[in-house]
């Protein structure tokens, strides 16, 4: 097992965004399908979904607006920024990156490093991983934006995503810091199946078409267009009950660590039944698993520091916690971390 050990990084901030318009999914259900979706809302977890409505808000408007508002809150100088990573599945453009915009919107350092990292479920936990490298290497702080408008390639009438997804962005705010504990971070890729959660109509290989805007009736009844994601949820689902859980335990076993050594299971928000499988398997009580899907749905990476945001009044997260994305790629992307050095986490909305 490859186990990233990186000593002196703390995660002092989180401030996430998301739009104020809001769907109720049971409403939404009847509206868009004509079976009853009671059984699928109930296993989804989703009862509310938080959706952009003004097109000309991106990945970027989302990110941006969290770091304005994690500096204000926290009356942070940016001055003090080395790099900006920024996560998303859905950038603006494919050049320039959203890293270098967000830069040049929050009047960051021009000696300072920004790129892009493009990964969709587990992407949170890759981003923390290569800030918290960076961090430690140049022992300056580092601004991980993560955020993405999934909703606006979620077929409303696609079975397999249009009651799942919401649209959302979060700035992280890593800090070399000399006293905290270490942190682990462990990755794994079953890429033979990475088919099974695409964006197929993006990409230069599938260069955009009139046809490939169409709406399209599929074989299970779904209409979508080929630029609309396409999840096959049973292989998605197998991958994550069946292999995550194992992949976690082997981490767990690797650091000498237990399940009731943690304050919380932070898992990806990809469906309420499928994390409740996970945590079960993995040894975790349900007292230690935070949600934030019923309110937001599934904002791919996003969630986790949604759900850490979302929750930190209530939970707290003052120790250990097991942070744990999985999904596209199909990838998992585990995190040991101590969090009691969290100073700030709070989630506000916007016209958006």
């Amino acid at each position: 097992m490859n186990i990233s050990t990186i000593d002196k990084i703390k995660l002092r901030a989180i401030a996430c965004t998301v739009p104020e318009h809001v769907i109720d999914n049971k409403r939404f259900a009847v509206e868009h399908f004509t079976e009853d979706m009671t059984g699928t809302l109930q296993a989804l977890g989703v009862l509310r979904r938080h959706t952009c409505i003004n097109r000309e808000t991106t990945a970027l408007t989302l990110g941006v607006e969290s770091a304005k508002r994690l500096f204000s809150e926290i009356n942070y100088d940016p001055s003090n920024i080395g790099a900006i990573v920024f996560v998303t599945l859905t950038p603006d453009s494919l050049m320039p990156n959203n890293a270098s915009a967000a830069h040049f919107l929050l009047g960051l350092p021009a000696n300072c490093a920004a790129f892009d990292i493009n990964h969709a479920c587990s992407g949170y936990t890759y981003g923390l991983w290569v800030s918290s490298m960076i961090c430690a290497n140049i022992r300056k702080d580092v601004l991980l934006l993560d955020a993405d408008t999934n909703s606006y390639y979620a077929a409303v009438k696609d079975k397999s995503t249009g009651l799942l997804f919401g649209d959302a962005g979060s700035a992280s705010l890593i800090c070399y810091n000399e006293e905290v504990p270490q942190t682990n971070f462990c990755f794994f890729t079953d890429a033979e199946k990475r088919d099974a959660l695409t964006l197929p109509g993006f990409g230069f290989k599938y260069p955009l078409t009139d046809d490939s805007l169409k709406f399209k009736t599929r074989e299970d009844g779904s209409i979508r267009r080929d630029i609309d994601m396409f999840m096959d949820g049973e292989n998605v689902f197998s991958y994550v009950v069946s292999k995550v859980p194992k992949q976690v335990k082997n981490l767990l076993n690797e650091i000498e660590m237990e399940p009731e050594e943690y304050k919380a299971l932070v898992l990806h928000q990809a469906n309420a039944f499928m994390l409740r499988q996970m945590a079960r398997k993995i040894g975790f009580d349900k007292t230690q698993l935070p949600f934030s899907i019923q309110e937001y749905g599934n904002t791919s990476s996003v969630s986790i520091p949604l759900t850490i945001a979302s929750n930190k009044e209530v939970w707290g997260f003052d120790g250990l916690c097991l942070l744990v994305g999985m999904g596209a790629g199909l990838s998992t992307g585990i995190v040991s971390v101590d969090l009691s050095s969290l100073e700030y986490a709070k989630v506000f909305q916007g016209e958006f």
